[in-house]
């Protein structure tokens, strides 16, 4: 941790990226969502090492123990150039990553986008969406 700036993450979810790296978690990159940042989603990129199995078990488990209910774990592999037989990694992403603030202006916006859809979903179909 000692080359980590905890500056550099999204406040947001620089809480969670700590507390992944105290228990041994290691992270190579972290994003809060949303509009203007590099994913939509809460999303936080961990090196595999090891078993994925035994890795992704043991990550379920450290962050049901911090309280997060609803995240999903994803196994990407890359092939560029650097590692053209493919490189592991994961992804772990839901807004329970989040903060308590940035996660309820987060749901808020969810909501927005939610009521404005089915607004152009009733017009489309010309229904009222009076009451």
């Amino acid at each position: 941790m000692d080359d980590l700036d905890p500056s550099d993450f999204d406040a947001g979810i620089r809480a969670t990226v700590l507390r992944l790296w105290e228990a041994g978690f290691r992270t190579f990159t972290c994003c809060q969502g949303g509009r203007g940042h590099a994913f939509r989603n809460p999303t936080i990129g961990i090196d595999l090492e090891g078993d994925y199995f035994a890795l992704r078990t043991r990550l379920a488990a450290f962050l049901h123990a911090e309280g997060c209910r609803v995240f999903e774990i994803s196994l990407i592999t890359c092939y560029d150039e650097e590692h053209e037989q493919g490189q592991d990694f994961m992804h772990v992403e839901g807004l329970d990553l989040l903060s308590p603030e940035i996660r309820s202006q987060a749901i808020k916006r969810i909501q927005r986008q939610e009521r404005r859809l089915e607004r152009e979903l009733a017009k489309y179909l010309g229904l009222s969406t009076d009451g």
